[in-house]
C-alpha cells in the first residue's frame, strides 16, 4: 500500500485582512506543492518523516487520540498531523507518514505562501484515501480548515485552504454574514503579470492577526469607516476582473493598498514593515508592489500589465539579491 497526495501553495492577490470581514478576496495558487505519503513499515509503531529536518520520528497513539512521540517531537508539522488525526478520530499502527514541504523553503527559510494550509489539505486527502472515507469536496475543505486552524491556534479565513485544494490559478473568496465560505474561480486578464518576491524576514500569520484584532478593538469607529472603503475597492476590483480591464484592476489595487497602509499605521499591525526597499524599487521601475498575505516582510507581489517594465525590473531584483517567481 502506498498513498501519495499533494496540494499547492497560495498568495493573496488582494483582500488581505478584509478576508476576515466579509470582503471579496482573490487568492492565487503557486507552483510550489506540499506532498504527503503513507506506506507500510512493518513495525510495531508508526514513523513520521519531515523534509524540514530530514529526521524520523517514531510515535504511537494513546487512548484519547493524542500522539505519543517516542523520541523527539517534530513540532509544527507534527502538530498538523495530530490535529488531522483528531478530526478523523481514527488511529493506525505500522505506517510511515512523510511530509515534504521542501518547495516552500528557499535557502532554509520558509516562503510565506501557505505551506501549513497546503499540508493540511494534502494530509486530509491522504487520510481520506487511507481510511476509504469518500469525503465530498466540501467535507475535505471543512476537515482541512479545522485541522489548519487548530494547528495554528488561529481563526483565519480558510481561503488559503480552499486555494490549496482547488488549485485554480485565481479564486474569488468571501465569508458571508453567517461565516459560510463562498468561492468561485475567476480569470485574470492575460496581460496581467504577477511576480512573487521573497524577502528574508519570516513572520507568523497568527501573530499578525492578533495585532490586527487588538487594533480593531482599540479603534472601532475608525476601523468601521476604513473597512467599508476597503471592501468597496474590492468590489471594484472584482467588477473590472469580470470586464477583463487590467488598467482599472491596477488602479483599484493601488487604492486598496493605500487604504491598507492607512489601516496598518492606525492599528499598528506591521503589515508594511520590511517592504520599504521593494516599494522604492518598484516605484522607480513604474511597477505596482504590495505586501501579500499577513505582511511583515516575508512576501510581496509585483503586478503590472506592462511586460517590458517587468522584464526591466527583474534584473534589478537579481542585482539586489531578491529571489522571485511568477505566479
Amino acid at each position: 500500500m502506498k498513498i501519495d497526495t499533494k496540494a499547492s501553495g497560495k498568495v493573496f492577490f488582494t483582500g488581505e485582512y478584509m478576508a476576515l470581514e466579509g470582503g471579496k478576496s482573490i487568492i492565487l495558487s503557486t507552483p510550489q506543492e506540499a506532498r504527503v505519503s503513507i506506506i507500510e513499515n512493518n513495525k510495531p509503531h508508526n514513523i513520521f518523516r519531515s523534509s524540514i529536518s530530514n529526521s524520523s520520528y517514531p510515535f504511537m497513539f494513546n487512548d484519547d487520540l493524542n500522539i505519543a512521540w517516542l523520541r523527539e517531537d517534530p513540532e509544527e508539522l507534527g502538530t498538523i498531523l495530530q490535529q488531522s488525526i483528531r478530526k478523523f478520530k481514527k488511529t493506525f499502527t505500522g505506517k510511515t507518514i512523510s511530509i515534504d514541504t521542501s518547495e516552500f523553503f528557499f535557502e532554509k527559510k520558509k516562503i510565506g505562501i501557505g505551506s501549513s494550509a497546503a499540508v493540511s489539505v494534502a494530509i486530509t486527502l491522504a487520510f481520506n484515501k487511507f481510511y476509504e472515507m469518500r469525503l465530498t469536496p466540501q467535507k475535505i475543505i471543512d476537515y482541512s480548515i479545522v485541522t489548519h486552524r487548530n494547528a495554528q491556534n488561529s481563526k483565519g479565513s480558510g481561503f488559503d485552504v480552499v486555494a490549496s485544494y482547488e488549485e485554480a490559478r485565481a479564486l474569488s473568496c468571501r465569508l458571508t454574514n453567517s461565516s459560510k465560505l463562498e468561492y468561485n474561480q475567476v480569470e485574470l486578464p492575460d496581460d496581467l503579470i504577477v511576480i512573487a518576491v521573497i524577502n528574508d524576514i519570516s513572520v507568523k500569520t497568527s501573530e499578525m492577526i492578533d495585532k490586527y484584532q487588538a487594533g480593531k478593538e482599540k479603534h472601532p469607529s475608525y476601523f468601521s469607516k476604513q473597512a467599508k472603503k476597503m471592501k468597496m475597492e474590492l468590489d471594484y476590483i472584482h467588477s473590472f476582473i469580470s470586464k477583463n480591464d487590467s488598467n482599472s484592476i491596477l488602479k483599484h489595487l493601488m487604492a486598496y493598498n493605500d487604504l491598507l497602509l492607512g489601516l496598518d499605521r492606525k492599528l499598528n499591525i506591521g503589515i508594511f514593515e520590511n517592504h520599504d526597499e521593494m516599494i522604492k524599487l518598484a516605484e522607480n521601475a513604474g511597477v505596482f508592489y504590495k505586501p501579500s498575505g499577513s505582511g511583515g516582510g516575508d512576501l510581496g507581489l509585483l503586478i503590472s500589465n506592462d511586460r517590458m517594465r517587468i522584464e526591466e525590473v527583474c534584473p534589478r531584483l537579481n542585482s539586489r539579491g531578491f529571489n522571485y517567481f511568477q505566479v
